[in-house]
Order: structure tokens, then sequence, then C-alpha cells
């Protein structure tokens, strides 16, 4: 661990530039000459906080001072210190952190933050660049340049680099390849529902397909989120997460603020959920003290109370029938409702998503749709 300078720095106001400036001096460079670094802000309080931080990451090995500096070297520093917080999900702070790891730092961690050496916008383009020659998808060379763009711009408010290098290079191109929706049939819902029928499997399956809830919303159903009276629908607030490798679930906010919505429950689902919360009645009476629930009313849960897992609802659908997956049974309820003439604005309400993303994923059906109305005018000549 690198020792600290005797110097902790000074800070002075810089009238010519309506500015709080801050220098340190940390040793020297191996040619003799000083080792300084500035730093600037509005305030005399952000610039003391950024001094302090570089002072910080100096005494963890940090050669905030030289040239050699690399976005490796940073980029891990950010990942332990600075990522942790950010107020990120915990499953969205560890895939920042496997993106790091697993696609940027192979293709630019080698450049440095300052001096010869130093990263482009033309290092960055050349990443994601090869990440699509390499069968990345266009999501994850866009989550490389994010993710990299973090580490750079906390690099550049510290005074470790003089420009956000991701921020000026281009974004990754999409090729436009359209996301292949499969949903399913009545009949094969049907199917599906049939061969659940007595697990505890079958309730979150007929609420997913019926209401369009992203998985992890579902599993994060609280009671009181339902209501089976006069107007039945359920309320979106949170989302469940499992980060492997832990033990323990994670309830988080649902994934954009649009995604707080309410959603309407057919009588279908209505008479579902009511058995269901019967016979989780009589689950609890049986399992006695061993009921342990992590939150008290969760809608579906295991046998003991426990929240149910994702992987363990995937992997029962995908038993009752192959090809089948929790998400798909949102694409269900989507396609259904653009195909039977629901506005698209209205599904997009529903599902939680912008219009425009829901556009772009259905527009196929809205094509066809469209397209049969054109040759049924036809028809009357």
């Amino acid at each position: 661990m690198a020792k600290r300078s005797n110097s902790t720095g000074s800070i002075y106001y810089n009238a010519s530039r309506d500015r709080w400036d801050a220098k340190v001096t940390l040793g020297r460079n191996p040619d003799g000459t000083l080792k300084r670094r500035t730093f600037t802000a509005k305030t005399q309080r952000e610039v003391a906080k950024r001094l302090r931080e570089a002072l910080d990451a100096h005494d963890n090995g940090l050669d905030i001072g030289g040239r050699d500096l690399t976005v490796e070297t940073f980029g891990r520093w950010w990942a332990t210190e600075l990522l942790p917080g950010e107020g990120l999900a915990p499953r969205t702070e560890t895939w920042y952190r496997q993106t790091l790891e697993a696609y940027v730092l192979p293709h630019v961690g080698n450049r440095r933050l300052t001096g010869p050496g130093q990263i482009t916008p033309g290092d960055v383009e050349a990443m994601t660049a090869k990440l699509a020659k390499q069968g990345y998808s266009h999501r994850v060379q866009v989550v490389a340049r994010t993710v990299l763009g973090k580490v750079l711009r906390a690099a550049e408010v510290r005074g470790f680099t003089t420009r956000n290098a991701a921020r000026l290079a281009k974004s990754p191109r999409d090729r436009g390849d359209a996301r292949d929706v499969k949903a399913l049939t009545k009949k094969e819902l049907g199917k599906l529902l049939t061969a659940l029928e007595g697990t505890r499997w079958y309730a979150p399956t007929a609420v997913a397909a019926t209401t369009g809830l992203r998985p992890g919303e579902v599993l994060a159903l609280h009671w009181p989120d339902v209501d089976l009276g006069d107007d039945p629908h359920v309320s979106v607030r949170h989302a469940l997460q499992w980060i492997s490798p832990g033990p323990e679930p994670h309830l988080k906010a649902p994934k954009r603020n649009r995604s707080y919505r309410t959603v309407p429950l057919p009588d279908s689902t209505v008479g579902v959920l009511k058995a269901w919360r019967t016979e989780q009645k009589d689950q609890r009476v049986n399992a006695g003290e061993l009921w342990r629930p992590v939150w008290d009313d969760l809608v579906f849960t295991a046998p003991n109370g426990a929240p149910l897992k994702l992987m363990s609802w995937r992997q029962a659908m995908s038993r009752a029938m192959k090809g089948t997956h929790p998400h798909r049974l949102r694409h269900t309820y989507a396609t259904h409702l653009i195909s039977s003439g629901v506005p698209i604005a209205h599904v997009a309400e529903l599902l939680g998503d912008s219009v425009a993303v829901v556009d772009s994923t259905y527009s196929h059906v809205v094509r066809i749709k469209s397209e049969t109305r054109q040759v049924a005018d036809g028809l009357l000549g």
C-alpha cells in the first residue's frame, strides 16, 4: 500500500475562474520531479471531497499522480470503492462488475487515463466493434460502453483524466434485428396450465399470463397489492431478485418509474388467486413453527413461507411444456392484446414499458393485423 505524503493538500478560492481549487503533492516521479495533482469544483465542499477521495485512493495503492494509471487499475478500484455507493439494485451492481471484467477490461484495460497511450473514443468504438464481431448482442455492447463511461466519469471528476472517451465515442450500431417474440396460443397456454395444475406454479403462471407482469414482479406481489373485490386488480410496487451466489432474495423497486402501475385481473384469475389464498393459509397452519417467511403477506410462497425462485419456476414450466419460460407469458399477454385491437399506448401502460419499446417489440403483430384488414377490404371489391 502506498504511503500518504506528509502533504494533505491545500484548498483555495480561484477568483478569476469563480471556482474552488485544491492541490496536493504525493511524492516524486521516477525522474525526481514532484508528483502533483490539481482538482477544481464550484464549491469548497465539493473540492474538499475530491481531494479527500484522491488521498484515500492514494492510500489504497492508486498512483493518482502518475501517468501510468490504467483503465484496469482505476476500473477495479471503482468497482470496489465507488460502485457499491451508487445506490444500484444488487443485481445491477453485480451485472456492472461482471461487464467490466468480461467485456471492458480485456479490450481497453491496458489503456491509460492520461498521457501517452490515453484511452480515446476510437478505442471505445473498437471495443464495441470487437464485441459485435465476437457475436455479442447489441445490448452487451451498449452496457459495456455504459460501464466504461461510468468508470471514466468517476476518473474525470476526480482529476484522473481530462475527458470521458466513452461519452465521446459513437454508440454501438444496432443492426435492427427484431426480437424473437414467441407468444403462446390460447390452446398452448391451456395445455401449460393443465400440466401445472395442482402445483405451486399454477397460480403465478395464471397471473403472469393474464396481467403481463414481469416474472420478478409476479413473485414480489404481496396480498395488500392484490384486490379481489368489485374492481379486481394487482398493483406493482416491487420486483424480486435472487443474486447469485447469495442465499437470500432481494426486493427492489420496479424497473422504471412507469413500472409502478395497476393492472386489472380477469374473473378467471380472481378465482385462481382466491383458491391459492385458501391453500396458502392451510400450508401455513400445517407448517406451524416451520413457517418462516422472509416477508409477511407474500402472495406466492413455498410450503415453508419462503419466496419462490425464478429458476425453479422456469424449470417447472420447461418440464410442463418444452420451450416455455416465465417471461414468455408476458409476451403472450401483450401479443394477444395487440392482436385483439387494444391500442399500443394502452398495452404499454399495462406492461410498464414505453410506447416505443412496445411498438418495436410487437411491430410484427401490428403489421400482420393491418395487412389482414387490407385484404379483407379488398374482398368487397
